[in-house]
């Protein structure tokens, strides 16, 4: 038994080295990402595609937020792209496009978020793309931040940030700083032009360069990954530089799933792209996550079991708590930053209880997107 703790141990403590150093490098990533850009001009013409499935109890809010955007309406297009949906969202859609002269209402012709903005974006002729979802709103000038950012920073995708509102529960608060912390760690590997992760809930990118890299070519297969498998080409084109926007008023908002059924159906969803899929960046911080959050449970609860039958293995407990409160600390620093832009500290209360239950989440969220399928929107996947 002392052999095996011995091993286990000190596997953890090396992947804890890793961590740490992976962690503050994100942290110093988010602290010099720059907030500091001039205006849009108001003449790159923009559109703004919505792909919607049975979502005819929230889309409204969206597309009113979309229709009070601070742009040039001459120069702003919206796309709603019904992706075949059963219930009354075509009518919700409709009714609001009756209002606006420039939105538009199509149906994919395909089924799916990605056949449904390609759809979009063979019929526009927009320089500049930004792609939302329809269970989702933002404010008046989101848009005016986009474009002005994708002017300023020579940027062929720009990466927004994306956060959950009017969480009432706990567990809501706890989704609420877990997304808080992918933004974080999203924000500081584009720092260091490492493209790990985006969210297509806020994303803008140029229309020639997405025809540039054939679009969704090569993983339409896949059900999910309109975000992060077209950031992956884009990274890899000449003109693929991808940034990260850290502005308040570039943020989209979004709901934290209410149940844990919808909860995990989500996750399911977020891992069904596999492992193989993913670029190098992304599979050395996937692999350093896991494994650390698996030989943080596999130390800790072998060396308590170890020490409830001996008293003499009670310091290798000790010591795989201290590696524990290192993978705290270094994870509250990062939250602490993120937190603050997101006005989210008052969350921060539920940071240890869910630093245990993350862990264990790591761990079984590692398996979700090979285990069986998942339902979407009426779709079973």
């Amino acid at each position: 038994m002392e052999g095996l703790l011995w091993i286990i141990i000190l596997i953890t403590g090396f992947l804890a080295v890793l961590y740490v150093g992976m962690i503050l490098l994100f942290c110093y990533g988010w602290s010099k990402t720059s907030t500091q850009y001039n205006p849009s001009s108001g003449l790159i013409k923009v559109c703004v595609i919505v792909a919607a499935r049975n979502e005819e109890f929230v889309i409204n809010k969206c597309l009113k937020a979309l229709a009070k955007q601070k742009y040039p309406k001459n120069k702003l297009e919206i796309i709603i792209v019904d992706d075949h949906s059963v219930d009354n969202t075509a009518k919700e859609i409709q009714a609001i496009c009756d209002l606006h002269s420039n939105f538009r209402s199509i149906t994919a012709e395909g089924t799916g978020k990605k056949s449904a903005i390609e759809t979009a974006i063979k019929i526009t002729n927009a320089e500049l793309i930004l792609t939302t979802d329809a269970d989702c709103n933002m404010g008046e000038m989101w848009v005016e931040k986009m474009t002005a950012f994708y002017e300023n920073s020579g940027a062929g995708m720009i990466v927004g940030p994306v956060a959950f509102e009017r969480e009432g529960t706990s567990f809501e608060k706890m989704q609420s700083l877990e997304l808080i912390a992918l933004m974080g760690s999203t924000a500081g590997s584009l720092y260091f032009n490492k493209a790990i992760m985006c969210n297509g809930a806020n994303l803008a990118y140029s229309r020639s360069l997405f025809n540039e890299v054939n679009g969704f070519n090569g993983n339409k297969h896949l059900a999910s990954g309109d975000d992060v498998l077209l950031m992956y080409k884009i990274a890899g084109s000449k003109a693929g530089k991808i940034r990260f926007i850290k502005d308040p008023d570039a943020v989209v908002y979004t709901k934290a799933k209410e149940s844990v059924a919808g909860f995990i159906e989500q996750r399911k969803r977020w891992a069904s792209k596999g492992f193989n899929v993913l670029n190098n960046e992304t599979r050395i911080v996937s692999l350093i996550v896991y494994f650390f959050s698996l030989f943080i449970l596999l130390s800790v609860g072998l060396s308590l079991f170890a020490s409830i039958k001996s008293m003499l293995y009670l310091p290798f407990l000790q010591i795989c708590l201290i590696l524990f409160g290192i993978k705290c600390i270094i994870d509250f620093l990062l939250l602490f930053l993120a937190a603050s832009f997101f006005k989210k500290r008052q969350f921060l209360y539920l940071f240890l209880p869910e630093q245990f239950i993350y862990c264990i989440y790591v761990v079984i969220a590692g398996f979700l997107g090979t285990k069986g399928s998942y339902v979407w929107k009426g779709r079973k996947i």
